[in-house]
């Protein structure tokens, strides 16, 4: 059962790094992209926030939720966690609450919005909020990253 959580935790973990990644270098293309190509790119990236990055961090969050309970009965809970596993946890899960709570809700709400309309306004402020948390969840995914390589 073990290597199969393992293998969903990785996974999760790429899917959601991934995602992250292609929706940081959209973000790029947006800054010179004309409107309508605004309207699309925005609109691709909720889609890819929705179909890939969140069911990625989901999958991450809850496959290490059971690994650490797995863990939590065996000779590491006798000896003690590692700095490395709790800088992972708390990293992964500080960034997923980001994903979730911050960075997930701008990016579908600026789908909705017309970049040059009444709305301009408020657009570029979720595009910013957005980009300030997805920068976050990325730094935050790193540190998990390199935790993560770290543990014994």
């Amino acid at each position: 059962m073990r290597p199969l959580l393992l293998l969903g935790h990785y996974l999760g973990f790429v899917l959601w790094l991934g995602a992250g990644i292609v929706a940081m270098q959209i973000g790029f293309v947006i800054r010179g992209a004309a409107r309508e190509e605004v309207v699309l790119l925005t609109g691709l990236m909720a889609r890819i926030y929705r179909a890939i990055l969140l069911p990625g961090a989901v999958l991450t969050v809850l496959t290490g939720i059971v690994l650490t309970l797995w863990q939590y009965g065996g000779a590491v809970s006798a000896a003690g966690y590692s700095v490395a596993l709790m800088v992972m946890q708390g990293a992964g899960l500080l960034g997923a609450a980001i994903a979730l709570g911050v960075s997930f809700p701008s990016v579908t709400r600026a789908a909705r919005l017309d970049p040059t309309g009444p709305h301009r306004e408020a657009f570029q402020r979720l595009r910013g909020r957005a980009a300030i948390s997805g920068m976050a969840m990325g730094l935050l995914a790193l540190a998990s990253l390199i935790a993560g390589a770290m543990l014994p």
